[in-house]
């Protein structure tokens, strides 16, 4: 068998142009969420479209972080999101060329001798005012007059930046934002859910919230569902980051900016790589993509609170086999009353919302699945794909197979 010695591989090393050694890199990443799914995307889109890397991850969730994992590594590279100051000391002990996301952790502390290290670690920050910037456009576009932020932590710069710029939009056209500024992280939620409560509750409706990030604003949706109050009628929420699971699986479905995650993945694995071949590279921003709008912030201007509860009972149905009588049954008001004040409010009546509503989700179903014709008919109450696909057809002037095409670009 062919093999060389140590010592003939770093010669070779030292006096081939050409690198054989595959870098060893260690990557501090919480696995669980979609921001670190994304960035790893990126991340390992340059390693293909470049030479090969080897890459360890030394954690699968924030929780598992064990700095002492690296004590016996020795390797080439390290990439990290930083969760505490602990794991920031150990990475600085390997003084090796090393890519941190966002500086987490107040800036006073890479002054200190015991963090020196060379060469000095790379940062790839988000543009937070881009996000603070776009979250308040949003608004703006729908008209809001009330406004609210829900901080993630008082600790992290990120969460700060995010507000300071939703404030500064906001206060440009004379309008005050409120804040509820969150606890230290680690404080349970159960005790942070009772105050939360109490600051809605005191908000002047209709207020458009802006949470930090996506588990912040699924918790406000949480706190309004306990509250009854209607999302989003009487509270409009926006989340950040777009992490899918946590959006879509929320009551109502939670609105998002989309961060452009794959492009930070990218960035952090071209300075590392320029870091690993003694280059100095500048620091970089990646920012937000869009907005995703969901049900959190589909908002008409109503103040009549029986058309709210009129439009909660169609898109809670889905419009699925509903009846205006099935409606009016739960409602304090004949249906002639009914009819006259949805009419008033909305442009048209409830039989065209259920209307509206059930062909928006039928066309979602089409899209998003790949369930029979049949069986999504049967699924929204028609006796058979015929009767769905001449309904169909006739509102929006394609075949339900022609307009599945069409979304999955075939």
């Amino acid at each position: 068998m062919f093999s060389v010695t140590p010592r003939e591989t770093e010669k070779m090393r030292s006096t081939s142009p050409i690198s054989f050694h595959c870098p060893e890199i260690a990557v501090f990443f919480d696995l669980a969420v979609e921001s670190a799914r994304g960035i790893l995307r990126g991340f390992m889109r340059y390693i293909r479209l470049n030479a090969p890397w080897n890459v360890t991850f030394v954690s699968k969730t924030v929780n598992d972080v064990d700095p002492s994992s690296l004590e016996n590594w020795f390797g080439d590279g390290i990439l990290a999101h930083i969760p505490d100051l602990e794991t920031l000391q150990v990475i600085y002990s390997k003084k090796c060329p090393t890519v941190l996301l966002a500086k987490n952790i107040n800036d006073d502390i890479f002054g200190l001798p015991d963090f020196a290290m060379s060469p000095p670690p790379v940062f790839i920050r988000c543009d937070n005012a881009a996000i603070g910037r776009m979250a308040a456009h949003y608004f703006l576009e729908k008209n809001f007059q009330h406004f609210a932020y829900v901080a993630y932590s008082k600790d992290v710069c990120w969460c700060q930046e995010r507000r300071r710029v939703f404030d500064e939009i906001l206060s440009q056209r004379g309008l005050h934002v409120h804040h509820f500024l969150s606890p230290p992280e680690g404080i349970d939620w159960f005790l942070q859910r009772e105050k939360l409560q109490q600051w809605i509750s005191q908000l002047p409706k209709p207020v458009a919230i802006l949470a930090a990030n996506d588990f912040r604003g699924r918790q406000v949706l949480e706190v309004c569902h306990r509250m009854n109050l209607s999302v989003p009628y009487e509270v409009a929420v926006l989340g950040v980051d777009n992490d899918l699971p946590m959006c879509e699986m929320s009551y109502p479905s939670l609105s998002s900016i989309a961060i452009d995650w794959e492009k930070a993945g990218f960035l952090c694995a071209e300075s590392l790589d320029s870091l690993m071949k003694g280059k100095k590279p500048t620091e970089k921003t990646y920012g937000p993509i869009q907005v995703v709008s969901r049900n959190s912030t589909e908002f008409f201007h109503i103040s009549d609170k029986l058309v709210v509860q009129i439009l909660e009972i169609i898109r809670i149905a889905r419009g699925e086999n509903l009846r205006v009588s099935d409606i009016v049954q739960q409602l304090p008001v004949s249906e002639r009353s009914a009819q006259e004040r949805f009419k008033k409010a909305v442009g048209h009546s409830i039989m065209e919302e259920i209307k509206q509503v059930r062909l928006k989700n039928i066309c979602e179903w089409i899209e998003q699945t790949d369930l029979s014709f049949q069986e999504i008919a049967v699924s929204f109450g028609f006796e058979n794909a015929n009767h769905l696909g001449q309904l169909f057809k006739k509102e929006l002037g394609i075949t339900m197979g022609e307009y599945r095409k069409q979304k999955k670009g075939e």
